[in-house]
């Protein structure tokens, strides 16, 4: 037994299914301090998540969001690159306008 995904013709797969075809991932850093601070981090992922997105530590997956995260798309197969795209932008604008309703 092979410990890889393997096909006739295709040969091995050795990357993460999501990464195959169109599973684009496209994202964005933004300096979001005061929201971290008043609805955390788990509070930004919820809403990327409604938006169909995710929110992730500044240096990557599983890392702390401190002052800033990175926004990506959540979906990746079986959509076109300009949809995914489009989710991203549209979830960082709205966590930034977040952002900036929030009084210092």
């Amino acid at each position: 037994d092979e410990g890889y995904m393997s096909h006739p013709v295709l040969g091995m797969s050795t990357c993460c299914p999501t990464n195959l075809g169109t599973g684009m991932r496209g994202s964005g850093h933004i300096l979001i301090p005061k929201l971290i601070a008043k609805i955390g981090f788990e509070g930004i992922d919820k809403v990327a998540r409604s938006m169909n997105c995710q929110a992730r530590g500044s240096t990557g997956e599983h890392s702390e969001g401190i002052d800033r995260v990175d926004i990506s798309n959540w979906r990746r197969l079986g959509y076109p690159e300009y949809n995914l795209v489009e989710d991203m932008i549209k979830c960082v604008n709205v966590i930034s306008q977040m952002e900036d309703e929030i009084e210092d």
